[in-house]
């Protein structure tokens, strides 16, 4: 067992915001050289080889991974937490060893409640990394916190992979392209696709020539297919399922949209930036971090019909100010959010 430990619920076998953020939270501690064992509940494999990382996969086996780090929890000197989810863990090896340094990752709606009293004393004694401003306020705020104990480390994208490769268009150039990417789930209702496919009736009064794409699979897309069909406009929507090789449509459309109130941060958005592509969001969750209205993109309240018909139709007929915002995004997402950013903020984080 190595000083650092790294516990997460999963990082290779599904796919999301929260697995990808781990992929690259492991790729910076063998990048700095610490040498850290990764306990992981429910992967069933390790996909990548690491040079100074032990992956251990659990395989679903929860108790295991429990067990293997409360018998192992003296020799190790920091323990990395990847998920609220794991809070019980956590206390039971702070007890045990007092000493242990703890780091809590807030990555989103699970976060954002109040706490019982015993789990916020708990959280005066370790640190949290925080992956958004609205995820920081919000935990702080619920849970009467000071934010001594906070850091700032948002997710990030490799900027460079993609941009040079001939990506083929996948769309139909005479339609006005508007893509969504998310998982189509019953639990996530949150995400706005309702609301995409409410506005579809307005919106063709003006875009005749309208597709929205919708890429992401779950057991919600058969409700979703049957919305559409009850409003008629079903023909204006191509629900893709999952799709291997995504940048394509990224690359390819004209506006990224994702009214969703309950984003932890928003990967997609950045996504769909490093193709300077204005965006489309909600006015409440982490993706406020990265949609800046008015500037990157347009943000409205959720469920307000008449605002996101609006902004869809102002990109579409005014392309200097569509194509102003894909600068702004760009530049946002290269000063902010690329994996040498994360890398440098993780770095003075473990140092402090």
């Amino acid at each position: 067992m190595n000083k650092v430990c790294f516990i997460n619920l999963v990082t290779y076998s599904s796919t999301g915001g929260i697995e990808k953020y781990n992929q690259n939270f492991l790729r910076v501690l063998d990048d700095l050289n610490i040498k850290t064992t990764a306990l992981s509940i429910y992967d069933k494999t390790n996909e990548k080889k690491y040079q100074h990382i032990e992956f251990k996969n659990f395989s679903e086996k929860k108790i295991s991974a429990s067990t293997y780090l409360l018998k192992n929890v003296y020799k190790i000197e920091t323990l990395i937490v990847a998920h609220i989810n794991l809070l019980p863990i956590a206390i039971l090896s702070k007890i045990m060893n007092p000493k242990l340094n703890i780091y809590i990752l807030l990555y989103g709606i699970e976060v954002w409640k109040k706490f019982p009293y015993f789990y916020r004393l708990f959280f005066e004694k370790v640190k949290f990394l925080s992956i958004s401003s609205y995820t920081t306020n919000i935990f702080l705020k619920l849970n009467t916190l000071t934010s001594s104990n906070m850091y700032y480390s948002p997710p990030s994208i490799d900027i460079d992979i993609g941009l040079n490769n001939e990506l083929g268009n996948y769309y139909n150039k005479q339609e006005f392209n508007i893509l969504s990417v998310t998982r189509l789930s019953k639990a996530d209702d949150y995400k706005g696709i309702d609301n995409l496919i409410n506005i579809i009736p307005l919106l063709i009064k003006t875009i005749p020539n309208l597709k929205l794409t919708i890429i992401g699979k779950g057991n919600d897309k058969k409700r979703l297919m049957q919305l559409s069909i009850e409003l008629k406009v079903d023909c204006y929507i191509d629900f893709k399922g999952f799709i291997e090789c995504i940048e394509p449509y990224y690359r390819h459309c004209d506006v990224f949209a994702l009214p969703s109130k309950g984003e932890g941060f928003g990967i997609v958005y950045l996504e769909a930036m490093k193709y300077k592509k204005p965006c489309i969001a909600c006015d409440e969750g982490g993706q406020t971090d990265v949609v800046i209205d008015n500037k990157t993109g347009f943000l409205c309240k959720y469920d307000d019909a008449e605002c996101l018909s609006k902004k869809i139709i102002k990109l579409f007929k005014d392309r200097e100010l569509s194509d102003k915002f894909g600068e702004n995004g760009y530049e946002h997402l290269v000063n902010n959010f690329t994996f040498d950013k994360f890398k440098n903020r993780l770095n003075g984080i473990l140092s402090d």
